[in-house]
Parts: structure tokens; C-alpha cells; sequence
């Protein structure tokens, strides 16, 4: 993927820390990761202070095991080149700071080849956040000086005024005093629902998919073995693309068929991959990039944006035309929340549809699959094949299309209208459900890799049965509905991702956030409560809440650990949160005018949204 530019690296272990208390710089800031979410987050630092007056240099430690800083762990350039990315690269535009070119640019001159490709390697994509974090610290160097320590953070706890950080480095934890600590940390080590807290099978379980060139090998999933996966989303895909083309399986057009592929299997590969899901399907394909709306979807889902509330600043998320006033005050008219999303959605796949789909509708999106796909045997092939032939434009839309390309179309706007959205426990949760629905339908695999998964289950390599019989899965193994194991197997792969939030997370640094008090979460939520800079908010007497403000203050959180709170962070579209851009203005601002006596540093208010017609902005999360 092209040489891979120097990653900077602390060479400081424990004592460190002492010797920069012996000359504190006047602002010591921690941040926590170093995936695209810090990335983002510290250009708009480095603009803010280049627009700012003059002002000392701070000292800006970043703390991460990222091998590559810039890339987290999805993105890293050592990976195989089968691994695309989800969603078009052009969301990928030129960084706040300028002087650095989007994704596009950059790739027509550095890989030419890949020009034309909306989902590229993720590698490269990887290979372009890695210069991307170099330009940054040059960027900030005028103002700060950036060290990256390879370590994984544990606690934080605020004392004497200062922010101590506790890492697990090596020969023993090591303290870092901050300032200020912002946590980008993305993709939490484990959670309480993985396979491996509760593994008590003999079959052999891999507890993760990725990433694949460590957890994939041929000593963990022998050519010719049984394999079973939990989950069916886009780390399914992944594994199964690792054990097939990453194991010498080639994919080639079909000479009979227009878009239809043939895979001609490799000899290293498994006899045979069958993925287990609570739901029984898989995701369905999207369009490719560009392809315009269908008409009516179209229409209808700019009278749904008419029914949403705008944001300050903003254009009109498709029409791209000024927001009326009587449309906000319409809005406004009634408490705003979940249920008035799922009824905006519903109208707006009827009025694409027709009236008499209303029934369809209304099923598809509270079952998961249309009325009229058919049970029992091949009943999970048949929604991927309807997907993709839908998504080519081969075939009439349906309830699940309209309803993906609704979601899809609008999530900018339903983001930011449910940010700290103060709904009940019940109807946050009737909202997880709409959403896990939603997201299967419009963020699921662009084309090229859904074609390449058709081709596998018509090889063989790929057996959906267990799919349309009930199959499940937990500690004890995978198990038929009566509870009888299925012992068809030889080895198992847990290919959930760890969800976002901080509850039910079982990495240190988010227990620790929990056990110290310094965030809240919300009954029936996920995430933790944070404010427009990522500030935790604890909703608490009056009386409480200025101590608590104090206990807290300098600290942030942006990215997956408020995810519920604020929503869709599974994407590497930087302009759909504000978060990361109001920290950086009000570190911005305490760098350039002394804190007050008393109580929270204010956040400067924010640009404008820019809200374009992106079409693409987040990527789903694996569920089982």
C-alpha cells in the first residue's frame, strides 16, 4: 500500500511523568485514541489556534495501541486489500485545516488505479488517515507539541485540580497529570455479551474477526473445517471474504450474467462458513454510490425532512432551499422524540409506495423483513438476492428498500434532532429496535461485496440453513430452537463488534468512568450525557450539579462512548457531529483568555452545519 509514513512514538515509560511536572507547560491536554474521531478533533484544535492570537505551546499527549496513529483499529494499512470500505470514500473531504486534500484527490495521485472505486481498500484508506494524522501535528506544531505513547489508558480521576491518567504500560501502570483529557477511544476492548465471558463449549471459539491476519490464521480456521459465526453483519462479511479470497478463492464475472459473479474456490479454504443471527437475515445491498433516488422516494423524503426539525444555519438536507418558518413552529408543536421519527418514516415509504402499502410498511419495519418474502428454506438467500436485484434497479422497491433509503437519506437530521433527546425508557428502546431494523436495510454491503457473497453461497463455501432453521448461539454453543446443540462444527468465530456506549463495557477505562461517578447514562440507554464541547451533563439537583461540574471539569468524551445520547458515530463523516469542533474552540478558548474564578468554561458557538446531500454517513453496528 505504499510506504507508511514515521509514527512518532513516546519513548517514556513510568518516571516520565515526573519529569514534565518539573516544568509544567501552562495547559497539559490527554487524549484518549487515536483513531479518526481524535484525528478530526485535533484539527479543528490546530485551526482554531492558527486563527486565535499568540500563545505558549501546550503539550498535547496522545495515548493509544494503535499501531498506526490516525487509523484506529478499523483502517489499518497492514490489512488485506479485501477488506473495502462501507461507504463511499468521498465523504472523506479536505480537512478543517486545509492544506491536505480529501480522500479523492489524494488517491487519484497516490493510487490512481483506485480512482474510480467508491469503496476502496480499507488499507488505504488507512495509508491516507496516517498522512493525514502527520499533517495534523505539523499543523499543531506551531502551538503544541504531540507525543503519542503506546499504552492502553485505565482510570482517570480528577484531584488537587489536576487530571491524573493511569495506563497500563509497561514494566507497571504509569500516571500522567493533564489539564484537560478528551476520550476519542472508539471500538471498547470487550463487553458483556461476547462469547467469551460465557464460552463453556469444547468446540474451539475465536473470540473476534479482526483483526483478520491475527484471528483468521490457518492454525485458528484449518482449510477444510466446519465453521460456525455469530453475527451476519459487515465483520461476517469480512471473515467471510478472509477465508475465501484471503485464502486463494477467486470471484469472476459470470459469463451468462450482466452483474453476477462465480466463485471458484481456493484449496486452503473451510469446507463450509454458516453465520447464526437473533433475526435470521442478513443485511441487504445498497446502491452504488451516486444512483439517484427514485422519484417518489425522492418527494417523499423531502416532505419528511419538512416534518424534522431544522438545524440552526442549516439548508434543507435534499432540497438544499431555506427552511420555512411555519415547518419549525409545526414541529415544535409537540414533544419531539422516537415515536415521531418512526411515524415520519412510515409516512414517507407510504406516500413513496402508495397507501395501500401502508400494512407493509408498518410490518416490514416491525419484523425486519417484508410480509411477502417467504418462510423456511432459503428464506435469508431470498432477501439478499431481492436486496441486490432492488438496489441494481432490477426490481420494483419495496417496503425494506423505501425505508433504507429513507433512513439513509435523513439520518444527518434525525441525528442531531435526537441528540439528548429526554424520551422514556420505553420508547428509547422501541427506538433501538426501529433503528437495528433500519440500519440493516440502508447501511448494510455496497454491491461489489454482496455479489461476492451470492457467489459463495451458490459455491457452497457459504450455508445460510442455519439461518432459516432458528439456529442460535451462546456460551454452551450453537443449539437448534429446542435447545439441542448442533454439533456440525468445528471451530466458532465471534464476529460482534463490541456495541458503543460505556454500560455493559468491560474494558477498565469505562468502569472506571462509571465506579468515579464523572458520567451518567440514562435509563434504557448506552452512551454517556455530555453537552454540545462533550462535557459529561449528570442530571442532577441543582444543588449537586455545580459540584459536580467542578469534579468534571476538562473532561470530554466524543465518538462511541456517548453513542444514545448522541447518535450514529460509526462513521467517517467529520461534519455530522459538532462535538469534536466545540471542544476545540473552548480549548482554544482557554488558551487564549485566563479560565474564570468560578464554575464551567463556556463553549464558543459552533459553525454552521454544513449539511449537504450526503447520502451516505454512517456504518452499522455488528449486531448477532
Amino acid at each position: 500500500m505504499g510506504d507508511q509514513p514515521p509514527v512518532p512514538r513516546s519513548s517514556t515509560r513510568r518516571g516520565s511523568a515526573g519529569a514534565i511536572r518539573s516544568a509544567p507547560p501552562s495547559l497539559r491536554i490527554v487524549v484518549v485514541g487515536a483513531g479518526p474521531k481524535a484525528l478530526y478533533a485535533l484539527e479543528e484544535l490546530a485551526a482554531e489556534l492558527r486563527r486565535g492570537p499568540a500563545a505558549p505551546r501546550r503539550e498535547v499527549t496522545v495515548i493509544d495501541t494503535v499501531r498506526v496513529p490516525g487509523t484506529g483499529t478499523a483502517y489499518d494499512p497492514s490489512q488485506p486489500p479485501h477488506l473495502r470500505l462501507n461507504v463511499s470514500a468521498t465523504i472523506l473531504d479536505e480537512p478543517v485545516t486545509g492544506g491536505f486534500p480529501g480522500f479523492p484527490a489524494w488517491v487519484h495521485g497516490t493510487h490512481p488505479q483506485l480512482a474510480d472505486d467508491p469503496h476502496p481498500p480499507r488499507a488505504v484508506v488507512g495509508e491516507y488517515l496516517a498522512q493525514r494524522w502527520q499533517r495534523m501535528v505539523q499543523d499543531l506544531s506551531p502551538h503544541a507539541h504531540v507525543t503519542l505513547v503506546s499504552a492502553r489508558v485505565t482510570d482517570v480521576r480528577r484531584t488537587g485540580g489536576a487530571w491524573h491518567v493511569v495506563t497500563d504500560e509497561s514494566p507497571g501502570p504509569a500516571t500522567r497529570t493533564a489539564d484537560e483529557v478528551l476520550i476519542a477511544s472508539g471500538h471498547a476492548a470487550g463487553h458483556e455479551g461476547s462469547l467469551a465471558r460465557h464460552w463453556h463449549s469444547s468446540i474451539p471459539l475465536i473470540p473476534a474477526a479482526l483483526p483478520v491476519e491475527r484471528m483468521l490464521t490457518s492454525a485458528r480456521v484449518p482449510a477444510g473445517s466446519r465453521v460456525a459465526v455469530r453475527g451476519g453483519a459487515l465483520t461476517f462479511l469480512d471473515a467471510c471474504l478472509s477465508l475465501t479470497e484471503g485464502r486463494g478463492g477467486v470471484f469472476a464475472p459470470d459469463a451468462d450474467g450482466r452483474f453476477r459473479l462465480v466463485h471458484r474456490r481456493g484449496d486452503d479454504e473451510p469446507a463450509v462458513i454458516r453465520p447464526i443471527t437473533r433475526h435470521g437475515l442478513l443485511l441487504d445491498a445498497k446502491p452504488a454510490p451516486g444512483t439517484p433516488l427514485p422519484e417518489a422516494i425522492r418527494r417523499a423524503a423531502e416532505t419528511a425532512s419538512s416534518r424534522l426539525p431544522p438545524l440552526p444555519g442549516a439548508d434543507d438536507v435534499l432540497g438544499g432551499g431555506t427552511r420555512r418558518e411555519d415547518a419549525h413552529t409545526r414541529a415544535r408543536a409537540r414533544p419531539f422524540g422516537p415515536d415521531t421519527v418512526q411515524e415520519i418514516l412510515i409516512d414517507a415509504a407510504v406516500a413513496a409506495l402508495g397507501e395501500d402499502a401502508r400494512e407493509a410498511v408498518e410490518s416490514t419495519l416491525r419484523t425486519g423483513a417484508e410480509p411477502d418474502l417467504p418462510r423456511g428454506f432459503g428464506r435469508a438467500e431470498g432477501a439478499l438476492r431481492r436486496s441486490i436485484e432492488t438496489a441494481e434497479g432490477a426490481r420494483p422497491p419495496g417496503p425494506a428498500f423505501a425505508l433504507g433509503r429513507l433512513w439513509q437519506a435523513l439520518y444527518p437530521r434525525i441525528s442531531a434532532s435526537l441528540r439528548d433527546c429526554d424520551a422514556s425508557e420505553a420508547e428509547w428502546r422501541r427506538f433501538r429496535h426501529t433503528a437495528r431494523v433500519l440500519e440493516r436495510f440502508a447501511f448494510g454491503p455496497p454491491l461489489v461485496n454482496a455479489r461476492k457473497l451470492l457467489a459463495m453461497i451458490a459455491s457452497g463455501a457459504v450455508d445460510l440453513s442455519w439461518l432459516d432453521a432458528g439456529i442460535q448461539i451462546d456460551g454452551e454453543g450453537p443449539h437448534d430452537v429446542s435447545g439441542r446443540a448442533t454439533r456440525d462444527v468445528d471451530v466458532v468465530i465471534d464476529a460482534v463488534l463490541t456495541p458503543p456506549g460505556v454500560r455493559d463495557i468491560t474494558d477498565r477505562l469505562s468502569r472506571a468512568l462509571l465506579r468515579r461517578g464523572l458520567v451518567h447514562v440514562r435509563p434504557g440507554r448506552r452512551g454517556a450525557m455530555v453537552d454540545e464541547a462533550g462535557a459529561p451533563v449528570h442530571p442532577r439537583p441543582r444543588s449537586r450539579a455545580a459540584a459536580v461540574a467542578d469534579a468534571t471539569d476538562g473532561l470530554a468524551l466524543i465518538g462511541r462512548p456517548t453513542e444514545d445520547h448522541v447518535i450514529g458515530h460509526d462513521t467517517l463523516n467529520r461534519r455530522l457531529h459538532e462535538e469534536g469542533r466545540r471542544w476545540a474552540q473552548r480549548i482554544a478558548g482557554r488558551v487564549s483568555t485566563p479560565p474564570p474564578a468560578g464554575g464551567r468554561r463556556g463553549a464558543r458557538p459552533a459553525h454552521p452545519v454544513d449539511e449537504r446531500s450526503l447520502t451516505e454517513t454512517a456504518e452499522p453496528e455488528d449486531v448477532p
